[in-house]
């Protein structure tokens, strides 16, 4: 988990005073050349379609980005293809979409429509949303005169040339960590890559993107605010500084929210409203110093009591409650001895896999409830056992102060625990963090 040193900061906010004292000179315009930035790699199914004269449509595989080709745009039949990889561009949520073949030219504007969700507003406002685009060349540009449907929640531009697209966030709020240890802080910082465009630039087709960087312009930054539990520390400058509280609260995340006004020429972008104010957001989780939480079905759990031991043959258990006599217990098998980071897929009895959860009541009597696994039959016969798919991921193991910390998350299904068959199914989004007890 990364955490900022006190002494960082104070740094900065001893930073952010001086130039809040300083007069709030404006700096001198940016002369810097736009960056050149890696072209990301597939991470999704690609989606063809052979589209002629006659025009067409497709969208990609997650229904994210729909593209309209028009009567006319197109003078031979042409596979057009999209496909989700990998995002190169900071400020931009979520993946994006290469859309093939990159530098064809079109009679006609495509139209390109992008359904935007919470998830790409996580740190940032639809306000400051606008399409972008990355040529041959590396550089990202986005498109000034993207529309904005708050109502549908989308984005649409159109453009007479194929490349890789996304969304861009002219503004986004970070917090560093976003998941906090009780008693302990979160810097938060406003970030832009573009953080002052001219009129004559709004006036322009495309503009290129730059290098990320804290945003400093401290008169334009206002109205920092809490909701839930902590402290907040923060002025009309461009850091705050977050508390968490003594134990985990009721609400958890809790939201932090600041206001980055005169980011825009008011009036410049219909639909961007006259006065050129963006909210972003930033949710911080506080957890205890030992947890296992996060979702069963969707509904929202956080254990007590987390722990793991080590038991000689190379078996590793760990555990934690969610109600009282009710909780989780997980075994992993051929484990190293001190734990090392890695992989493990669930197994099945004599199946394969090298880890299984359970969920039930686990003192006298013991009532599983669901475990990772079930039986599989044929005509009442037992054929073999099936595990869950998902996976345990062990990302960190640390030594401090004598004490072994693993760090990791769990992702699968839960199978009532019946002969022949699955039973209740629940899947699982679970985190933890374990201390060794032994």
């Amino acid at each position: 988990m990364k955490r900022l040193p006190p002494i960082l900061i104070s740094c900065f906010l001893l930073i952010a005073a001086c130039s809040k004292n300083s007069g709030q000179q404006d700096e001198p315009k940016n002369t810097e050349p736009p960056v050149v930035r890696p072209h990301g790699a597939p991470t999704g199914e690609i989606v063809k379609k052979s589209i002629g004269p006659a025009g067409g449509s497709l969208s990609s595989k997650d229904n994210t980005l729909q593209i309209e080709v028009p009567a006319g745009a197109l003078t031979t039949n042409t596979e057009i293809s999209v496909q989700a990889v990998s995002n190169t561009l900071p400020g931009s949520p979520g993946p994006a979409y290469r859309l093939l073949p990159e530098g064809t030219r079109f009679a006609k504007p495509v139209k390109l429509t992008f359904k935007y969700t919470n998830q790409h507003l996580d740190s940032t406002s639809e306000d400051a949303l606008f399409m972008a685009y990355q040529a041959q060349d590396g550089v990202w540009r986005f498109i000034p005169k993207t529309t904005l449907n708050k109502t549908a929640r989308t984005l649409t531009v159109e453009t007479t040339h194929f490349s890789d697209w996304a969304p861009y966030a002219m503004f986004w709020l970070r917090a560093d960590p976003n998941s906090v240890l009780v008693k302990k802080a979160s810097m938060l910082v406003i970030y832009s890559s573009n953080e002052e465009v001219t009129s004559e630039e709004l006036d322009d087709p495309e503009v290129a993107i730059f290098r990320e960087r804290v945003l400093r312009k401290p008169g334009n930054i206002k109205n920092w605010k809490l909701e839930g539990a902590g402290r907040l520390q923060g002025s009309d400058f461009e850091f705050a500084r977050y508390d968490a509280p003594a134990k985990v609260p009721a609400v958890n995340p809790v939201t932090v929210s600041v206001e980055v006004h005169n980011f825009l020429p008011g009036g410049a972008i219909p639909g961007r409203g006259n006065v050129g104010i963006v909210t972003l957001l930033a949710k911080i989780k506080i957890e205890d110093e030992t947890y296992l939480s996060g979702t069963v079905n969707g509904v929202e759990v956080f254990c007590t009591n987390v722990h793991h031991k080590y038991i000689p043959g190379g078996w590793l258990n760990f555990s934690g409650e969610y109600a009282p006599l009710e909780g989780f217990s997980c075994q992993i098998e051929g484990v190293s001895n001190p734990v090392r980071p890695g992989r493990h897929s669930w197994h099945s009895p004599d199946y394969g896999g090298t880890a299984y959860l359970e969920k039930g009541t686990f003192t006298n009597p013991v009532n599983v409830y669901g475990r990772t696994f079930y039986s599989y039959c044929e005509d009442d016969e037992l054929i073999d056992y099936r595990a869950s798919g998902g996976e345990l991921v062990i990302t960190n193991v640390e030594q401090i102060e004598n004490k072994e910390y693993i760090t990791g998350y769990m992702t699968g299904t839960f199978y009532k625990l019946i002969r022949c068959g699955t039973g209740t199914v629940e899947n699982f989004n679970l985190q933890f963090r374990t201390i060794r007890n032994n």
